[in-house]
């Protein structure tokens, strides 16, 4: 009934999903099977975008597909496809008066579509860029859906939506259990539903609900003044100061409104197109602090001026960006730092730039970034984020796979070839990563520790569970004996996977032990890992080891933060440790003052 394909992996085009087309999925709500679409587009990208679209009583999921533009708005996209959900009301109706909470209503159903996201076997939806679309009955769904569980959305757009106050007063009282990326089912953090923002556009085509406009208003903590967008738009902006400036920004938090007439019968190509181009997708909710972190999505070759490569690497097709800043072209005979940031699995170099904030450190301090892209494989590891099962997806190669290019001549290639365009100090390379990026930052520093300075993996320690232990490959045994200063990280909503604190048996105290033989320093045991930590500001704990006086191995706990990272986070890395590093002659040498570009 529906057309879909499954394209065999092809190495001279490697950058999309091999599932393609339209696909009938289903969910059970309350014991009750409820159904959905989901199309994705042709040359749809791993880590896409996604959008739930919710139609007026009497359209079915099959009338979205059929009847509107979205499907085509999906497939003409130029570079950010989004993946289409497309939901429908039970017998034709949506139970729009359904009481908070109802746990088989069809805010239930959004829920139990929301949660099929985790699936990677048919798609990949990156959890920055998650959308919701409703329009009359279905707008109302949306708007509830949205109250109900505000942290996991980065923009919500209804027309003709009509929610209850009584829904609102109820949702913005609610504790929030699902602070995205992780669940607080015990309110430690006391955070509830309406301290949580969401980007929202409310169109109207008689009398705007003006309830629904002032609940969004007061989350978004938009100033009383509003602004023309356009003849038909208005939009109220923020401008009072935002928690975790670093990693939040204040543009993003924002409430438009419309009058347009007939705007579910004219919600076409012309509107839609509006609806994703000039709202939706500019919005992005990064994981990191509790509730999420608004910011304005910005593409790193238009927006951030990133050379893009699509390159054949040992007969591989790889990719990657390299971000230089303007006062490193004003002086191309000085040289400058190169810092390799390295993206997680399913992920790519574009979302690691938007999500780590790499590029504006180097704005400020004057070096090179590189965010690779890994090639796409598998995980052979069962966990909350991968299955053997998967698409595949970005995946660095650390395990020398056969049907993978081999990563470590690709980084060797990028140093030289980044070299020969920019002036790099090759005294002063550097690696961070996230999640799998931290596991190939650490065994680039393990196979090749001459060529870097100092690493910082970040949500990563050497993982159990691997097809293999990182530390008996023989790229490890082989590796020169040479020192490398390591700071790792870890958030305090990840222990399920990267243990928080360091104790006797887990993987962090064993990678910190690991990491101290490495660097010679003595004994290699640690006695007590309670001692030596100290606080940085209210969320950070550090505990570093030094020899001689310098920082050799570290380990932060960040608190309340989930398996993600943070432009924060790449501003300590880079001030408090990669600043003050060079290898000269094979040795490291340490600059307490930190070295100026």
């Amino acid at each position: 009934m529906y057309q879909n394909e499954c394209k065999a992996f092809d190495p001279k085009h490697p950058l999309q999903v091999s599932k393609q087309g339209t696909f009938e999925r289903w969910v059970d709500v309350g014991g009750q099977r409820r159904r959905f679409l989901v199309h994705i587009p042709k040359e749809c990208r791993e880590a896409a975008p996604g959008i739930f679209i919710l139609p007026p009583d009497g359209w079915s999921a099959d009338d979205l597909l059929e009847k509107t533009c979205w499907t085509w708005l999906s497939e003409t996209e130029n570079k950010e496809k989004p993946i289409l959900f497309f939901l429908e009301p039970l017998q034709g109706c949506w139970q729009t008066a359904q009481p908070y909470g109802c746990s088989d209503g069809d805010v239930a159903y959004v829920e139990a579509v929301f949660r099929e996201l985790s699936d990677r076997h048919l798609f990949n939806v990156h959890e920055s860029s998650v959308y919701l679309f409703g329009c009359g009955e279905g707008g109302t769904v949306a708007q509830m859906a949205a109250m109900w569980n505000p942290a996991v959305y980065a923009g919500l757009c209804t027309i003709d939506d009509r929610v209850s106050s009584g829904y609102m007063q109820t949702a913005e009282r609610d504790f929030a259990l699902n602070l995205d990326g992780f669940e607080d089912p015990q309110h430690r953090f006391h955070i509830k539903k309406g301290d949580i923002a969401l980007p929202t556009w409310m169109i109207y085509s008689g009398k705007p609900q003006e309830d629904t406009v002032a609940y969004w208003k007061v989350r978004n903590q938009t100033d009383a003044k509003m602004s023309y967008l356009t003849q038909d738009t208005v939009c109220y902006r923020r401008t009072k100061p935002i928690e975790y400036l670093r990693n939040r920004d204040a543009a993003a938090y924002v409430v438009w409104e419309s009058r347009i007439a007939n705007a579910a019968e004219r919600s076409g190509d012309r509107l839609l197109r509006r609806i994703w181009k000039d709202f939706l997708n500019t919005h992005r909710r990064w994981m990191g602090d509790p509730g999420g972190d608004l910011r304005i999505a910005r593409d790193p070759i238009r927006d951030e001026g990133a050379a893009y490569h699509m390159e054949e690497v040992d007969g591989w097709l790889r990719e990657w960006y390299t971000y230089v800043p303007e006062c490193v072209k004003e002086h191309p005979e000085r040289p400058v730092p190169l810092v390799f940031a390295c993206h997680g699995y399913t992920c790519n170099g574009a979302i690691y730039m938007g999500h780590s904030g790499w590029h504006h450190v180097a704005d400020k301090n004057g070096f090179i970034v590189v965010f690779p892209t890994a090639s796409y494989g598998r995980m052979c590891v069962e966990n909350a984020y991968c299955s053997s099962d998967n698409l595949l997806l970005p995946a660095w190669n650390i395990f020398h796979k056969e049907t993978q290019p081999e990563e470590f001549p690709f980084f060797r290639y990028l140093i030289d070839r980044t070299a020969q365009e920019y002036p790099v100090d090759r005294t002063r390379v550097f690696a961070t990563g996230h999640s799998l990026g931290s596991l190939m930052v650490q065994m680039l520093g393990l196979a090749m520790p001459e060529l870097f300075a100092a690493i910082a993996p970040c949500s990563g320690v050497l993982f159990s569970g691997m097809e293999q232990e990182p530390l008996s490959l023989p790229e490890v045994s082989s590796r020169r004996d040479l020192e490398l200063p390591i700071w790792m990280f870890g958030g305090s909503e990840e222990a399920f996977l990267v243990p928080d604190r360091p104790e006797d048996g887990n993987r962090t105290a064993y990678t910190l032990e690991a990491w101290r033989r490495l660097n010679h320093m003595e004994p290699a045991a640690v006695q007590d890992w309670t001692a030596g930590w100290t606080a940085h500001g209210t969320r950070w704990e550090d505990l570093m080891y030094r020899k001689d006086g310098v920082p050799f191995v570290g380990f932060t706990r960040v608190e309340y933060m989930p398996h993600a990272t943070m432009e924060e986070m790449s501003w300590r890395i880079w001030d408090e440790f990669f600043s003050h590093f060079a290898r000269v002659d094979d040795q490291i040498v340490y600059h307490k003052e930190g070295v100026k570009s």
